[in-house]
């Protein structure tokens, strides 16, 4: 089966915020059964209706993570800005038995806007069209009690007063499927500019077409290399052109721009999702790092790798400058 690349809804005006649901669904880890509908959408009139959809790829039971739901309208809307409120239910293992009764604290989640789209500071959640808002909200140090299935309900009031109401089905893994904080990471080749036999669609796709790769200085060094020279890696995997969300090219303009500030003190790459996007051949970096037991991965995903190997951090689907800046920042100049 050919792997699924799972992210958000490409651009509004091709798709509708329902199909946009369906999609995301569909896309879900192969064998996975979510033992409810993914999404609920309440609202006082048809256009201002809500939906969520869960955008963090992998919860581990126990372990504090970043939880990301993204928001939008059956009117082809994002819900953007200010704050919502997350609560949470336990919905059981997927095996059909009565689910036990596992508490869990609400948490508070503010606005995270993709790179280079407004921020909105000072404004409540307003139905925006993505050129006037484009993001997720995020709850930090989200701790889930038990592995299984919960849902998520997104509760807030929108900035004309309309109270909404949205709620996603996410699974909670019992142990990561991908790489995570504190393993080894993989020690991938990932070809690199000049690479032989490899055309540059390949190295990134915005070269699909014969312009030449529009971000060289990600594509100098191979992962392998970064950490065999004892240097951190900032290391993004996506594909601008092909990912099924507005969220690739701005996260990988996102590293671009670090690259250009922080370069003597890591290595920045940029791994492209697709070798060739038209045969479905997957670069073997990615299946290296992101494919899951069901042979499905999910993109964008950046990782920082520390000057011992190791992952440091990680962030999936929407990261910002403010996220990753502070702990370049505190990284000491490469030899």
């Amino acid at each position: 089966m050919r792997p699924v690349t799972r992210s958000l809804p490409r651009a509004f005006g091709r798709v509708t915020a329902v199909a946009i649901v369906l999609v995301l669904v569909a896309c879900s880890p192969a064998g996975s059964q979510v033992p409810t509908q993914a999404a609920s959408p309440t609202g006082s009139a048809s256009g201002s209706q809500v939906i969520a959809e869960v955008a963090t790829f992998q919860m581990v039971a126990g372990r504090p993570g970043r939880l990301l739901v993204a928001l939008v309208s059956i009117d082809r809307r994002w819900l953007s800005f200010g704050s919502v409120t997350f609560s949470f239910a336990y919905l059981g293992d997927g095996s059909g038995s009565p689910p036990p009764s596992v508490p869990m604290e609400d948490a508070t989640a503010a606005f995270l806007p993709i790179p280079g789209s407004p921020d909105g500071a000072g404004l409540v959640p307003t139905l925006t069209f993505p050129a006037d808002g484009h993001g997720v909200y995020k709850a930090d140090s989200v701790t889930f009690p038990q592995a299984g299935y919960w849902q998520v309900v997104a509760s807030g009031e929108l900035d004309d007063g309309t109270a909404f109401s949205a709620d996603a089905a996410t699974e909670v893994l019992a142990t990561p499927t991908v790489v995570s904080v504190g393993d080894v990471a993989p020690q991938s080749d990932n070809a690199v500019i000049g690479t032989a036999g490899v055309p540059n669609a390949a190295i990134d796709s915005r070269a699909a077409s014969g312009e030449p790769i529009p971000d060289p200085e990600l594509h100098a060094t191979s992962i392998a290399a970064a950490v065999d020279a004892g240097h951190p890696a900032l290391v993004v995997f996506s594909t601008p052109v092909y990912c099924v969300s507005q969220f690739c090219g701005p996260v990988t303009d996102l590293v671009e721009q670090l690259a250009a500030d922080y370069g003597d003190r890591a290595d920045f790459i940029h791994v492209e999702i697709y070798r060739d996007f038209q045969a479905t051949q997957i670069n073997q970096t990615v299946l290296d790092w992101l494919q899951v037991p069901s042979g499905d991965f999910r993109e964008p995903w950046t990782f920082l790798i520390g000057a011992d190997g190791r992952i440091a951090a990680s962030w999936d689907t929407v990261v910002t400058r403010g996220e990753i800046e502070p702990l370049l920042r505190a990284l000491p100049p490469k030899d």
